[in-house]
């Protein structure tokens, strides 16, 4: 065939495959060709947006993690330069394991609780334990485990309670200690160390956990920046704490989340059932427990570690008081139960003076024992009882003053200059009391055995139950609650034989 006509024949059948295949890149929405430059994220935010997945879970030994793993989908755009490769990935992952439990303990994030609960710890939503953590991942399907890896057993607890006994704020932390003791038949085992929560005092919100170096803590207090914390230990088979270095008092390294002894119960010469501090001079008094009617009382020199005891106390099995604007001391002493001795003492650092002194010849004597004393405004108030009869005293002093009457175990507290009296038996509540008029506002307590209460704001209160495992913040003009914070997972768990 002649060239030029196999030229035109191949050039018409180009142009007519163009025509058919649609050459203009206008009319079929072809446009420019899209180049990054290198400092250019081409990544669409709203499209290809990143999505987390979180996952949390509890073993037997209370040990929790949380993971967060972000994926970004791969993506890619086209370069005149064929040769290079614009696609983009990324993906973090973000694993946050804390244990603050050498010994089955463990820290943990606390989920906001209900705002309303009965009396009894049954009636808690369990939902707002912490230990149940709803899962807040994205839309993705949560992360699998591997498939070698056993599932978690339940944990299960050996107590209802874990005997929150005592708390303390310092700035904006809420401090609460835990003893987590055990009821075996009539008797009370500790099979793990005490622990210390910080709260976050506005919100309620955990912030962490520490395993305390002993057993039963008694009272936790905050001075010269530190944070003390006294304990009993383990009693004998003779009920009583001896003198020994598994219990005292601790110091705790809130940095290091570690706590350890500062001052054992061989130098204080047994376990210690009180604790207050003098934070102007950073010393501290404590009630040291012998044995069953033998109780003293010694004061500590918080900077340097040494014990002084203090002369002339039998038994100071009642509360001790520090009204620190005066620099006193107030001591409840029922001398062994001798109903003709029994005292409330000041000490002003030097010598002891009875608070009381009963007119012999008129019989003016109380003979239930000072158990519970509290000071507003350099006054005393004092609350007796001889474990069948308890009375408030709003004039201790006066003893033709019989007292309001309240049930045989209350606890005073003290809440932004006003008194309050925690009834601690079956039917527990909680009590205003108007120190001049001697009117008392009541309400019943939404757990067992209210123990202590601290000031949360002007008008709130935190509130520590023993025998509910209940952290409750109240209103303290109606009594009322406003918010509930569920603490069983601190609860004694069971240990393997």
């Amino acid at each position: 065939m002649n060239r030029k006509i196999l030229s035109l024949l191949t050039v018409a059948s180009f142009a007519l495959f163009m025509s058919a295949c649609g050459g203009d890149d206008k009319k079929n929405g072809v446009g420019p060709e899209v180049t990054c430059d290198d400092t250019e994220d081409c990544l669409d935010d709203e499209d290809e947006s990143s999505s987390s997945v979180k996952s949390s879970s509890s073993s037997k030994k209370d040990n929790k993690s949380s993971s967060s793993v972000k994926e970004d989908k791969d993506k890619s755009s086209s370069s005149a330069k064929e040769d290079k490769d614009d696609d983009k990935s990324s993906s973090s992952e973000a694993k946050d394991d804390k244990s603050s439990d050498s010994k089955d303990e463990s820290s943990s994030s606390a989920e906001e609780t209900a705002d309303s609960s009965s009396s009894s710890e049954e009636a808690i939503d369990s939902s707002s334990s912490s230990e149940e953590i709803v899962d807040s991942s994205s839309s993705e399907e949560p992360v699998e485990s591997s498939s070698s890896e056993e599932p978690a057993k339940p944990v299960e607890y050996e107590s209802t309670t874990p005997n929150l006994a005592d708390l303390e704020i310092s700035g904006d932390t809420l401090f609460a200690i835990f003893q987590r003791s055990t009821t075996v038949g009539y008797n009370t085992e500790f099979h793990h160390n005490g622990l210390l929560a910080l709260y976050n005092v506005a919100t309620g919100d955990l912030l962490d956990t520490i395993q305390l170096a002993t057993k039963n803590p008694s009272a936790v207090k905050v001075a010269g920046g530190n944070v003390y914390v006294a304990t009993a230990g383990e009693y004998d088979a003779y009920w009583s704490l001896p003198a020994d270095n598994t219990r005292g008092i601790e110091k705790v390294d809130l940095k290091n989340k570690k706590s350890s002894l500062f001052i054992a119960g061989s130098k204080l010469g047994g376990g210690l059932t009180d604790f207050v501090v003098d934070k102007k001079n950073n010393k501290g008094f404590v009630s040291v427990y012998y044995g069953y009617g033998s109780v003293g009382v010694s004061e500590i020199n918080l900077s340097t570690g040494s014990v002084t005891k203090i002369s002339g106390i039998s038994d100071a099995s009642g509360s001790l008081e520090l009204d620190e604007e005066n620099g006193l001391l107030y001591i409840g002493d029922r001398d062994g139960m001798n109903f003709m001795a029994i005292r409330t003492y000041i000490y002003d650092g030097t010598s002891l003076t009875a608070l009381s002194n009963p007119d012999e010849e008129e019989d003016e004597y109380e003979t239930r024992q000072p158990y519970s004393i509290k000071v507003i405004k350099g006054i005393p108030y004092v609350f007796v009882s001889d474990y069948t009869n308890g009375a408030l005293y709003l004039n201790y002093a006066d003893l033709e003053d019989k007292g309001l009457e309240f049930d045989q175990d209350s606890k005073l507290a003290v809440v932004n200059g006003e008194l309050y009296v925690m009834s601690r038996g079956d039917a527990a509540s909680i009590s205003k009391v108007n120190t001049t008029s001697g009117e008392v506002q009541q309400s019943i307590a939404i757990g067992k055995n209210p123990y202590d209460m601290v000031a949360a704001s002007a008008t709130t209160a935190w509130v520590a139950y023993y025998g509910s495992p209940i952290l409750e913040l109240i209103n303290t003009s109606t009594l009322s609650t406003e918010k509930l914070i569920n603490t069983k997972e601190f609860c004694a768990v069971k240990v393997e034989d």
